[in-house]
C-alpha cells in the first residue's frame, strides 16, 4: 500500500470529500502565498494555481494514488539519469560543462536558478557556493534594511542551493563556529507522499546537530557538553546521501521527534525538491541550511568558522560540483527593507487580555489559522469548529500534513524552521502612551558569548523572543524583524524571573532598567507586531521536562488551534497552563501604572491584564 496505513487512507479519503464539498469555500490556506506572486521572495518560483485548483490536482492523485506516485518517481528517475549521463561524459570531456537548456525542469533551470555549470573540486571557492540570508545583527534604530520572514537577529542563515542525480552523496567540510548552537538541515528525501521543497511542502528538512558530528581525528567537537570551546582543532566532514524514499525510514532515529538525536556525521537528503499538487507536481532545486545561533561577541556573524565547503560526489567515487548562475534567487532571498510607520492602536478584542500563545505546527498552518481565528466565536459568527474542520482537511490533503498524517507530516517540525525549536507565537497592537509587559521564568542555558571555556549543559541550549511587524509591498505581505532578545540578554531575578518591558522610545518607564530586574525592549513604529519565541532543546543534555513546549509535551492534536481535540488551556489562555511558571504572562498597562510599581519589581505583583 506504499505505506499508507489504513488510518491514513480512511483520513485522506475524509479530507478528499471535505475538500471537495467546500471548493466554492474561502479556503484559509489561500491566504499563503498569494496567488497572485507565489514564493516572489523565494528562492525559487512555482506555478500560479488557485486553492480550486490545488484542491483538484490533490483530489486526482489520490484517486489513483499507487498510479500517481509511481509517476513522479518514474520522472525523478528519468530526470536523474539524463543528469548524471551528462555528469559522466563532462569527466571525459566529451560534454559541456554547462548543462544544455532542456535538460533540467523549467522550474530547476528558470529565471532564479540557471545556466547550471559543473566544475571540479579545485575550482570551488566555497564563498561563491552559499550565500547569507540573514547575518546575526544588531537592528537598525531607524528600523531600516530589516530582514524578512522569520529571520532571527541571532541568527546567521547560510544556504546552499544544488541538484544532483539520485545517488549522489553531497559532502560538506570546515570549521566548527565559536556560537551556543549549529546545525545543517537538508531538504527531505525525495517523497511524492510527503512533497516538499525549499519553502513550500511544510514538511521537516532532515537535520544533523552539532552535538552528533564526530570530528575529524585529533579535532574536537565543542558543543558536546564538557568539551573545551576554545580548542584550535575543530575540524569536521559530513555526509548527505541524496536518496528517494521516506525521510523517517532512511534516516532512522535522526529524523525521530521531539529529539532528531542520532550520533555519527551521515544523513539522507534529497536529490531535488519535489512540490506535489501545491506547486503543480514540478520539480524545483534542493536546499541545505547551515545556521549558527548566537555567534561568540568576540567573532563575527560566522563564528570565525568561514564558509564550509561542498562537492557532489558519485557513486562511482568521482567528485564535482554544480554551480546555477542564482543571482536573482540571492537577490530575493537577501532583500532587505524599512519598516512602514504607523499609528498607535488599541489591541483588537481577539488580541485581549485572555489571550495566550500559540504554537507553531507549520508556518502556513499558524497564518492559516490566525487568520481563521479572529473570524470565529465570539470574536466573528463563524463556528470555530468548521474552521478548524477546513484547515485540517486542506492541510492532510493538499501536505499530507497533520496530526493523521504519516511521519514526518505528523512532527511539529516543519519546513525552514529548526527542528530543534519549538516557536510559540501571538499579535499584539501597541496604543498610544501604553506599555506591555512580560513576565515568566527562563531555562538556564550554557554560558557561551563571551568565550566561556566550556560547554554546560541546561534546561535548553538557547531561548529568545523576536519581533516581526508588518510591511505590504507590491508583492506580498512581509513580516519584518524588527527586535529582539536572548536568553543572556535578559535581566533575571535569583528564581530566573525576568519582567521585558515593550514600549516606543517616549513611552519608556523611567523605572525600565536593569538595576529595577527589568529589560527593556523599544517597540518601534509600528503598533501591530507579532511575538515569537523560540525555545531549543537538544535531548537530553539541554532539555528540560516535563515544561519544555515539544510536542512530547504539547502534541499537534490538543495544541494546534485547528487541532482535533484544541485545548487552549495548556498555551492558549494568558494564565500559567502545560509550561508552569515557564509560560509568559502578558500584562497591558500606562507608562505611569508601570511607573508606580516603584523599583526591585516583584514579577508576581504586576497587575493583572483586566
Amino acid at each position: 500500500m506504499d505505506r499508507h496505513g489504513a488510518g491514513f487512507v480512511l483520513a485522506i479519503a475524509a479530507a478528499t470529500a471535505w475538500a471537495s464539498a467546500q471548493v466554492s469555500t474561502p479556503a484559509v490556506l489561500e491566504a499563503e502565498p498569494s496567488e497572485e506572486s507565489p514564493g516572489y521572495y523565494c528562492y525559487h518560483d512555482l506555478p500560479n494555481l488557485t486553492m480550486s485548483q490545488r484542491v483538484a490536482l490533490a483530489r486526482k492523485a489520490h484517486s489513483d494514488w499507487p498510479a500517481y506516485c509511481q509517476e513522479v518517481r518514474s520522472r525523478a528517475i528519468y530526470l536523474s539519469s539524463r543528469l548524471e549521463k551528462h555528469i559522466r561524459s563532462w569527466l571525459k570531456g566529451e560534454a559541456s560543462a554547462v548543462i544544455p537548456k532542456g535538460l533540467l525542469p523549467p522550474y530547476i533551470d528558470g529565471p532564479k536558478t540557471h545556466s547550471w555549470t559543473l566544475m571540479r573540486p579545485e575550482q570551488v571557492i566555497p564563498e561563491k557556493q552559499w550565500f547569507i540570508q540573514a547575518a546575526a545583527h544588531e537592528i537598525n534604530p531607524e528600523y531600516k534594511r530589516l530582514y524578512m520572514y522569520g529571520a532571527s537577529r541571532h541568527c546567521t542563515y547560510v544556504k546552499l542551493l544544488y541538484v544532483a542525480p539520485i545517488g549522489c552523496k553531497l559532502v560538506v567540510e570546515g570549521e566548527f563556529p565559536h556560537s551556543r548552537f549549529m546545525d545543517f538541515e537538508i531538504l527531505q528525501p525525495l517523497d511524492p507522499e510527503h512533497p516538499a521543497t525549499g519553502r513550500y511542502g511544510e514538511h521537516p528538512e532532515v537535520p544533523l546537530v552539532d552535538a552528533d558530528i564526530d570530528p575529524d581525528p585529533g579535532n574536537v567537537n565543542p558543543f558536546r557538553a564538557g568539551a573545551d570551546r576554545n580548542a584550535a582543532g575543530r575540524h569536521y566532514r559530513v555526509q548527505f546521501d541524496l536518496q528517494m524514499g521516506n525521510a523517517v525510514d532512511l534516516n532512522r532515529q535522526a529524523m525521530e521527534s521531539p529529539a532528531f538525536r542520532s550520533r555519527g556525521n551521515r544523513r539522507v537528503g534529497g536529490p531535488f525538491g519535489f512540490a506535489g499538487p501545491w506547486g503543480n507536481n514540478v520539480f524545483t532545486p534542493a536546499n541545505l541550511w547551515y545556521r549558527i545561533y548566537a555567534p561568540d561577541k568576540n567573532s563575527d556573524t560566522l563564528g570565525g568558522a568561514g564558509i564550509p565547503k561542498a562537492l557532489l560526489q558519485l557513486p562511482t567515487g568521482e567528485r564535482f560540483w554544480l554551480q546555477p548562475d542564482a543571482t536573482l534567487a540571492v537577490q530575493r532571498q537577501t532583500t532587505r527593507l524599512d519598516l512602514e510607520p504607523n499609528p498607535p492602536g488599541e489591541p483588537w478584542p481577539f488580541i485581549g487580555p485572555s489571550e495566550g500563545w500559540s504554537k507553531i505546527f507549520g508556518l502556513m498552518l499558524a497564518r492559516s489559522e490566525a487568520n481563521a481565528a479572529h473570524k470565529c466565536e465570539p470574536w466573528g459568527v463563524a463556528p470555530a469548529d468548521r474552521w478548524r474542520q477546513m484547515i485540517r482537511a486542506n492541510y492532510l490533503l493538499l501536505f499530507n500534513r497533520g496530526a493523521a498524517a504519516s511521519a514526518p507530516g505528523c512532527y511539529e517540525s516543519s519546513a525552514t524552521c529548526c527542528n530543534y525549536n519549538s516557536y510559540l507565537t501571538r499579535m499584539f497592537r501597541l496604543g498610544d502612551g501604553m506599555v506591555y509587559v512580560i513576565t515568566g521564568k527562563m531555562p538556564s542555558t550554557p554560558k557561551t558569548r563571551n568565550g566561556e571555556p566550556l560547554m554546560t549543559k541546561g534546561e535548553a541550549r538557547m531561548w529568545s523572543i523576536s519581533q516581526y511587524a508588518v510591511n505590504q509591498d507590491e508583492a506580498e505581505k512581509l513580516a519584518l524583524c524588527c527586535g529582539g532578545l536572548m536568553d543572556d540578554e535578559i535581566t533575571v531575578n535569583s528564581k530566573r524571573e525576568y519582567i521585558i518591558v515593550y514600549s516606543r522610545k517616549g513611552d519608556r518607564p523611567r523605572n525600565a532598567i536593569v538595576q529595577n530586574g527589568v529589560t527593556w525592549e523599544d517597540w518601534g513604529p509600528a503598533a501591530r507586531h507579532t511575538l515569537t519565541i523560540r525555545w531549543m532543546s537538544v535531548m537530553p543534555e539541554w532539555h528540560l521536562s516535563p515544561y519544555a513546549p515539544d510536542e512530547h509535551n504539547l502534541p499537534w492534536e490538543t495544541t494546534a488551534w485547528s487541532g482535533e481535540r484544541y485545548d487552549k488551556s495548556l498555551v492558549g489562555e494568558n494564565a500559567a497552563g502545560a509550561l508552569g511558571p515557564y509560560h509568559p504572562i502578558i500584562h497591558y498597562m500606562t507608562r505611569g501604572q508601570f511607573e508606580a510599581l516603584g523599583s526591585h519589581i516583584d514579577p508576581g505583583r504586576i497587575p493583572k491584564w483586566e
